[in-house]
């Protein structure tokens, strides 16, 4: 059981790295693409909150997912906010820092899944 929850998590982090990624190229090119907006928005819902909530041991897929929707609008919101305070609104630069962000998280849930490892 504990092998497939890590698996999981595994998939679920290499997943979210590969939509991290694609939000970044896709913002930083500029382009108007018609998976841009998806992208982000997959991102803004689902990235920030799993990489944290996934520290957390929730037994529970569905409340995982739920709690990270949440925690992911409120940081996204907060980052937000922030901008709007310091009169930096530059949302473009928020979200590549915020994937960047993202990524360190993300990239150390798929190194401490990993099969056959001692915990």
């Amino acid at each position: 059981m504990v092998e497939q929850q890590l698996r999981i998590r595994r998939y679920t982090a290499y997943g979210l790295l590969a939509v991290c990624l694609m939000t970044i190229v896709l913002v930083w090119s500029g382009v108007d693409f018609a998976l841009r907006p998806l992208a982000v928005l997959l991102f803004v819902l689902t990235a920030p909150g799993w990489a944290l909530i996934s520290y957390v041991n929730v037994r529970h897929l569905s409340v995982t997912w739920v709690s990270a929707v949440g925690i992911s609008l409120s940081v996204t919101l907060i980052v937000a906010q922030v901008l709007v305070l310091t009169h930096t609104w530059y949302p473009e630069v928020a979200i590549v820092v915020l994937a960047f962000v993202t990524a360190i998280p993300l990239a150390h849930h798929v190194v401490r899944s990993r099969p056959g490892e001692v915990r």
